[in-house]
């Protein structure tokens, strides 16, 4: 069974009461790439888990074979990260891929100032 990852963790952060401004300060993301996040019909684990311990959400149930086959707080290797496929339209891909590398470097950058 197909699931929409996106849509999944938008209902679940709607139902705990959390604003999307508050979440996002938490993730240390801005809220247009949460928007983003919840269009995407897959998410990676690591994603999902780490919004799940931001609004104290256990995401296990929504999805049939735990997080694709990894079992709970299991840390995924680089090489399984790696195989994830790439979805059949690559622009929305590799603009998330952009996205991700401005964050981190973002991070990066918080980090340094401090």
């Amino acid at each position: 069974m197909e699931h929409n990852a996106g849509a999944i963790v938008e209902l679940a952060i709607r139902r705990q009461e959390i604003s999307i401004t508050e979440l996002s300060r938490r993730l240390h993301v801005n809220r247009r790439t949460l928007y983003n996040w919840f269009t995407k019909n897959d998410l990676h684990p690591d994603l999902i888990l780490q919004i799940g311990r931001m609004i104290n959400y256990d995401f296990y149930p929504h999805f049939e074979s735990g997080f694709f086959g990894f079992g709970p707080e299991q840390e995924l290797s680089p090489q399984a990260r790696n195989t994830q496929q790439m979805p059949e339209d690559r622009a929305f891909y590799w603009m998330g891929k952009y996205i991700n590398l401005l964050e981190e470097y973002k991070g990066l950058l918080r980090k340094d100032s401090f």
